[in-house]
């Protein structure tokens, strides 16, 4: 990793005691001596999409209507063919008219469907339905019978962005597409509006005869945004929107804006949240943290994976491939969106929820490498990814010196290159392999992680030994990160 992508960052692995550049913003905040304003500025929040915006009232119900798709083959998955319809999504929710694209992502036999289970994606600004592509992705959706499906909500776009129109709308290129009502959001074009009753009403819209000759009967939707749409999923909770419409709603990686628990708490929706927080969040979105206030923790889980970043290297090639950081909280994500449906189709509650562990001076505990600890709600020890557990590098976020986007939003490690097992203090690659398996297996046990993905990453650990897990990702990355 070149110097200036470390920020200067000294090749050793002594931790120094100092508070980290962002502690002192949390603690204002906290304190109140910091203003949200104040901390939008210092993180270039308008760039995180992370703004407080406007919560839309809960309306009546509404009526749109899928007109006739388009059908696209996406292939098989595990021998259940997939099509994806697209076409406009046309209505009038309480604040003016609209026409938009939508996307389905169902099988060729709606039968084939999970129990016609839809995941509700609202696009986000730059990456669309990344949660479909990568985060979650095509495979782990549609080998387990998932049906997808998102609609454009957003004819505006953050004012970074240089477009007039982004992805927020699904697809910029769509003709006939227009917006009438909503509200244009702060700093976008005042030509802009942004509805998130369309994405509400097109929930509705799944269970309508149209939809049912496409996915079948949907008996349940849930509904995931991460980053900038993440805030759209929140919106919703919090106005009451969500409520008999949405059985699960997952926001990820997100701010503290439009905390679902308050909504929980006054009985505006008595569906299941779970959110999925980088260490970054921990800055930004610790109002999120789970305070025990679900009725018998029975509705809201919050988890945070110690060493990630942001915006996260996924686990194969994608369009966000950064080359930053071997550490990701995609494996939790997956793992607890699988736990979310358990609970919701079988009652089955997930573990409790985590946060970093504190310093009485509030600032994040860590060990002696600098890695940030974590624990569950009630305080006990919880296990990290074993390559942080076992100390292959300091796994620092944000990138040191960066004041906005991107270095703001990603990580890095050190010492670069990492060292080796010798050095980490094993007498053998294979005692290595041993500990890492072990580590693996607590993340599994604990339930931070599925299988599947302990399988990826323990092979990645014994992808060229004797070199670790964090060796291979700095020295063999392209390797590291094909789907094996």
């Amino acid at each position: 990793m070149k110097a200036e992508q470390n920020g200067g960052q000294a090749s050793s692995l002594k931790h120094q005691p100092e508070e980290h550049p962002l502690d002192g913003l949390a603690k204002g905040l906290a304190n109140s001596t910091i203003s949200r304003r104040e901390a939008l500025k210092l993180l270039g929040g308008a760039s995180l999409g992370l703004l407080a915006l406007p919560v839309f009232p809960s309306t009546a119900s509404a009526a749109g209507t899928l007109q006739p798709p388009s059908k696209t083959s996406l292939g098989k998955f595990r021998g259940v063919e997939y099509f994806q319809y697209a076409g406009l999504f046309v209505g009038e929710t309480s604040t003016g008219k609209y026409s938009v694209p939508y996307r389905i992502s169902a099988p060729a036999n709606p039968r084939s469907a999970n129990g016609s289970t839809v995941l509700v994606e609202p696009p986000h600004f730059s990456q669309g339905t990344f949660l479909r592509e990568s985060y979650l992705g095509r495979s782990f959706l549609f080998n387990r019978g998932f049906v997808h499906a998102s609609v454009g909500y957003s004819t505006g776009a953050p004012p970074f962005s240089g477009v007039t129109i982004s992805n927020r709308i699904l697809d910029p290129a769509a003709n006939g597409v227009f917006i009438d009502g909503g509200v244009v959001l702060p700093g976008e074009d005042e030509d802009s509006r942004t509805d998130d009753e369309i994405i509400v009403d097109f929930a509705r819209a799944l269970r309508s005869d149209s939809a049912r000759g496409l996915i079948g009967p949907a008996a349940r939707r849930y509904l995931a945004g991460f980053s900038d749409s993440a805030e759209p999923v929140k919106r919703i909770v919090t106005s009451g929107l969500a409520e008999g419409i949405f059985d699960m709603a997952l926001p990820i990686t997100t701010g503290s804006e439009n905390d679902p628990q308050v909504s929980i708490a006054a009985r505006k929706y008595s569906g299941k949240v779970i959110s999925v927080a980088s260490e970054f969040e921990w800055y930004w979105g610790r109002a999120l943290e789970d305070r025990g206030t679900s009725p018998n923790h029975n509705q809201y889980r919050y988890f945070i994976v110690p060493g990630t970043p942001h915006i996260a290297d996924p686990l194969c090639d994608g369009s966000l491939g950064n080359r930053t950081t071997p550490a990701g909280w995609q494996p939790a994500l997956r793992a607890h969106f699988l736990q979310g449906h358990d609970w919701v189709t079988q009652g089955v509650a997930p573990p409790a929820s985590t946060r970093l562990k504190t310093t009485p001076s509030g600032a994040i505990a860590r060990d002696s490498k600098g890695n940030a600890l974590l624990v569950d709600i009630t305080g006990v020890s919880a296990p990290r990814l074993p390559f942080v557990e076992l100390g292959e590098a300091r796994f620092i976020v944000p990138i040191p010196g960066a004041t906005e986007p991107p270095g703001l939003l990603l990580g890095t490690y050190a010492p670069q290159p990492p060292p080796n097992v010798e050095q980490l203090g094993f007498p053998s690659f294979d005692a290595y392999l041993a500990a890492f398996e072990k580590a693996l297996n607590a993340q599994k046990q604990a339930g931070y992680m599925h299988k599947e993905d302990a399988k990826v990453l323990l092979e990645r650990a014994n992808l060229s030994p004797p070199a670790t897990f964090t060796q291979n990702y700095h020295s063999r990355y392209e390797l590291f990160r094909s789907c094996m």
